[in-house]
């Protein structure tokens, strides 16, 4: 047995249980239901109110990365992962999500309503794990900025992050010889969300991309595995999660 990301409590993972998630997922050669394969769409490619104005960007996507003050509202960056409802005395639910992978897009929208009620229930303790995988193979800095931007609202206010998860999601460029989002963009997507200025000011200085090019994507890319996967109580899930009520039996919640 080998231990995954000890935090509030240890998560085992059993070494000969780590297998690539079988289904339609970045990262993995299989196909997407669609035709083609996830690895090459990798390779081509209700929001609350924000009290206060906009600040005007004019960061570019490959701005120096400038990590927090000191004193500063920050993350745990010694875990992969954003976590929600620590406290829950429920199953630990890991999800291994990149921003570009459209099978992701599909996931989150088919499992939208069940994880919002995982989270709001505190019937789970969920794990996101916001992956730059697709970055080094579309030669972009898409997904860091994306994950970077989701640590930041994290930071900001743990319970912004599922909503923004699902505004970057339906933003998601519709093929890929489509743009990406600029910085800009995510940025106004991320206000929508109810970022402030701090939140804003992360996000253009890239405080956390050191964090998902050193912390999360390593972990990840240790298990070899792409996204979206699934890890339940350590185990990794090789369940059909395109299937209606597989996901909700696999969590047992």
């Amino acid at each position: 047995m080998t231990t995954l990301w000890p935090s509030r409590r240890s998560v085992l993972l059993t070494t000969s249980g780590v297998l690539a998630f079988a289904l339609a997922g970045c990262g993995s050669d299989v196909s997407d239901g669609s035709g083609g394969t996830a690895k090459g769409e990798g390779s081509d490619g209700g929001a609350s109110d924000n009290a206060g104005a906009r600040t005007p960007v004019d960061a570019v996507d490959d701005a120096t990365p400038t990590p927090p003050a000191d004193g500063d509202r920050d993350i745990d960056r010694s875990v992969p992962y954003l976590e929600l409802s620590a406290d829950s005395s429920g199953p630990v639910v890991d999800l291994l999500l990149d921003f570009r992978c459209p099978p992701c897009k599909g996931f989150m929208e088919m499992h939208r309503e069940y994880i919002d009620g995982l989270v709001k229930d505190e019937s789970v303790v969920l794990r996101i794990h916001p992956r730059p995988m697709l970055d080094a193979r579309r030669e972009s800095t898409f997904s860091q900025n994306a994950a970077c931007a989701a640590a930041a609202i994290y930071a900001q206010d743990p319970a912004l992050l599922m909503e923004f998860e699902h505004a970057m999601y339906a933003q998601q460029a519709p093929t890929g010889e489509d743009p990406d989002p600029t910085l800009s963009e995510i940025i106004a997507i991320a206000q929508d969300c109810g970022a402030d200025e701090t939140c804003v000011q992360q996000i253009v200085q890239r405080a956390y991309v050191p964090w998902t090019l050193e912390v999360v994507e390593p972990e990840a890319a240790a298990l070899e595995v792409g996204t979206p996967t699934v890890i339940i109580d350590g185990t990794i899930w090789d369940g059909d999660w395109t299937q209606p009520g597989a996901l909700e039996k696999a969590v047992g919640v």
